[in-house]
């Protein structure tokens, strides 16, 4: 039974179809649209393959309607609308980078002198609780500062004042 719901392929594009599914970035749900589009080259019905896929058949009609009409070009998502973020991968991955440089120095940080230094280098302004958010939720973790000072202590120069107080008690 012919319906206006199938889609034929040519060998290029075959290719190119089995070449975009098994690329590495490809997001889930255009892997089920190109799923979609080569079960209808197999001649599937619409309903199989929304019953195989688990998902509406208006969904299925509405990916091979938009193959038919776009190619491959007219499967992914498009943009989300709206203001993109202010705090940027990029700028996450400078912070981390800080913090990382700063670990071996023993250089504590906090969240707000971390808003304050991405504000001075990138002219990026956040509130500091945002970024301490953004940063715990790529699971980057990074020590409270300490309220004493006892970690960053000379044991040469403690030996030292140790030997000189001796000598000043006898």
């Amino acid at each position: 039974m012919a319906t206006g719901y199938r889609i034929r392929l040519t060998p290029a594009q075959r290719d190119e179809l089995q070449r975009r599914a098994r690329a590495r970035e490809v997001a889930p749900r255009l892997r089920d649209r190109l799923e979609m589009v080569r079960l209808s080259d197999l001649d599937w019905s619409v309903p199989r393959i929304a019953a195989y896929l688990r998902c509406h058949e208006q969904t299925v009609r509405r990916v091979v309607k938009a193959f038919r009409a776009g190619g491959f070009a007219a499967l992914p998502d498009r943009p989300r609308p709206g203001r993109p973020p202010t705090l940027t991968v990029a700028h996450l991955e400078a912070v981390e980078g800080l913090l990382d440089a700063a670990a071996p120095r023993g250089e504590t940080w906090t969240a707000p002198r971390l808003a304050a230094w991405l504000a001075e280098t990138h002219g990026v302004r956040v509130e500091a609780e945002y970024l301490a958010a953004r940063l715990r939720a790529r699971r980057f973790r990074w020590k409270r500062t300490k309220r004493s000072v006892q970690h960053k202590a000379d044991p040469d120069l403690q030996a030292q004042a140790q030997a000189e107080l001796e000598v000043l008690t006898f």
